[in-house]
């Protein structure tokens, strides 16, 4: 009866005062609140990425249920948030245009950060567990890929009738069929090398172990390089070089290739439909190296397995990744 009695007297307003009845009846029906401004999103790919994150009760605060997504998008009480987006540029490019498009969320002003692991390159520098902030975001899939007469893996560049607007052949960032090339926002990036400057990467014996095996450094370290994306996973030196000579060209020279995931491509082209390409970033750690270790081919691998230090990759890309959003939540960027 009280209940009855309740809702009788807020329909009764509703014939005197329309504007308390409004109120009224939007608690009672528990209408969707106010659109959510996402100061940052994380970005990650797969189970691993995602229970980083999620073993952490600031990211309980809320949640949010968005169609097109594998994974509700969690936040903590400063609007930082993180959700899942599957592995490959298609998932990636479905979420973030899912994102963007939601009307519960309003991503003008977020900041999209790609947090999670890579394959690098057997240089002497990159240790595993290493961090990237990557300045270029680059295409492995368009081109030609195929074998040379010597049977050996080879490359060549798509036709500029195939990609380009026109008078743009040789700029790979200027095209409108397909997404080739993006250069990170210098300002945001600038931003993150900064905030990550005192940053302490974890190590492992483990690790250690591996870089030894590689003949690389075993101290990890942060650094900036160009991403190159693709859905297939690849190994050899032969690869590598191809890597190397598409962010050459693609950049003309002011990009050097030092690692290599599924999803970044994706994310970028995705933001840049939308003109928001300038809020991204890709943070990434290395959890292996993209060529086989001394001493064994390419089939060997494949058939024992790659050498790993995901949970260290992990671990150091989540720790730059914090670093960057502290930056971004108190030093109030834009």
């Amino acid at each position: 009866m009280i209940k009855q009695i309740i809702r009788i007297s807020i329909i009764s307003m509703a014939c005197t005062m329309p504007w308390i009845a409004t109120n009224a009846l939007a608690a009672v029906t528990n209408q969707p609140s106010a659109v959510m401004s996402p100061k940052v999103i994380v970005l990650t790919a797969f189970p691993p990425e995602w229970h980083a994150w999620t073993t952490q009760k600031s990211y309980h605060y809320k949640s949010l249920s968005i169609p097109g997504l594998y994974r509700p998008l969690i936040c903590d009480h400063q609007g930082v948030c993180v959700t899942e987006t599957g592995e490959g540029e298609m998932n990636a490019a479905i979420t973030v245009t899912s994102l963007v498009k939601d009307p519960a969320i309003n991503v003008k002003k977020t900041i999209f950060i790609r947090s999670g692991i890579a394959g690098g390159v057997d240089k002497k520098e990159s240790a595993l567990g290493s961090v990237y902030i990557n300045n270029w975001i680059i295409s492995w899939a368009f081109g030609h890929h195929y074998l040379s007469d010597q049977k050996t893996l080879a490359w060549a560049a798509p036709g500029c009738d195939d990609y380009s607007i026109t008078g743009k052949c040789a700029d790979y960032t200027q095209n409108t069929l397909e997404n080739l090339a993006y250069k990170v926002n210098p300002a945001l990036l600038n931003m993150a090398v900064k905030a990550s400057a005192n940053v302490e990467l974890a190590n492992t014996s483990e690790a250690q172990q591996l870089d030894e095996t590689f003949k690389v450094s075993s101290r990890p370290k942060i650094m900036t390089g160009a991403t190159i994306t693709g859905d297939d996973f690849w190994i050899g030196k032969e690869n590598q070089k191809i890597a190397e000579q598409i962010v050459h060209l693609y950049t003309h020279g002011q990009a050097e290739y030092t690692n290599t995931a599924m999803e970044d491509l994706g994310d970028i082209a995705a933001l840049s439909r939308f003109g928001l390409a300038d809020h991204y970033l890709s943070i990434r750690g290395i959890s292996d190296i993209d060529v086989p270790p001394p001493g064994k081919t390419e089939e060997q691998i494949w058939k024992t397995g790659d050498l790993y230090a995901s949970n260290l990759a992990e671990e150091n890309a989540v720790r730059v990744t914090k670093a960057v959003i502290d930056h971004l939540l108190h030093e109030n960027y834009k």
